[in-house]
């Protein structure tokens, strides 16, 4: 009898064991609907794999299209998506997130006019406006009466440079790496700080597990290891 026990406990170990090491193994996939080639998204994938590996975790991001990035966190395809501000909450319902912000984004307005002085939102109520896609943070302003959504950065960018409109909302760091890339001359447009608001991680209810985790790591970083743009 006690040599069945002792085989019985042999083979719960054992299985509890390789459970573990498929759990290590197991790549983590998150989402992101931020543009690959922007340094918020840069900056969020290198926080992400910072918080995995303190845990013994892979974890991979990907750039996907909003709507179906959305799908696949309430779906359970993905583990989490980053970053995501607190009106995120309203698109996926389902989705948890992580308390401790992972730090925060700076949003910033583009016009081709240098008269139009923007301080808030309202400053832009009767104005055609353009923003990505998807950023609950912008679509949430109903004072904005001509609030366009467009697929990109570079779209947004484009409708104003163009003059198709008045402005266009997004972080400043890409708002900088588009005007660079455009190679678009200073005296052409009009760039201003707008707001800053703070961003998490939204995680899928099949890894509540991570709630916690990741929340004690974000909060014994450095502010100057957050995300910052």
């Amino acid at each position: 009898m006690r040599a069945i026990l002792l085989l019985l406990l042999f083979f719960a170990c054992t299985d509890v064991r390789s459970r573990q090491q498929t759990r290590e193994r197991e790549v983590l996939h998150f989402s992101s609907s931020l543009s690959e080639a922007g340094e918020a998204f840069a900056d969020s994938k290198r926080l992400l794999e910072k918080l995995c590996h303190q845990h013994g975790l892979v974890c991979s991001l990907a750039a996907y299209p909003s709507g179906r990035a959305i799908k696949m966190l309430q779906d359970g395809e993905t583990a989490g998506e980053l970053p995501r501000f607190e009106e995120f909450q309203n698109m996926a319902p389902t989705a948890i997130r992580v308390p401790t912000a992972l730090g925060q984004l700076s949003f910033s307005v583009l016009t081709h006019d240098k008269t139009l002085i923007v301080k808030s939102l309202n400053d832009l109520s009767r104005h055609k406006v353009f923003y990505v896609r998807g950023n609950a943070a912008i679509a949430a302003h109903k004072e904005v009466e001509q609030l366009i959504a467009v697929n990109s950065e570079q779209d947004c960018a484009t409708m104003v440079l163009r003059k198709l409109g008045d402005a266009c909302i997004m972080t400043k760091s890409m708002a900088r790496k588009v005007l660079e890339d455009y190679h678009q001359a200073a005296e052409s447009y009009f760039l201003q700080d707008l707001f800053m608001k703070p961003v998490y991680i939204y995680l899928s209810p099949r890894y509540k597990y991570l709630q916690d985790i990741f929340d004690q790591s974000l909060k014994h970083l450095r502010p100057e290891e957050k995300i910052a743009q």
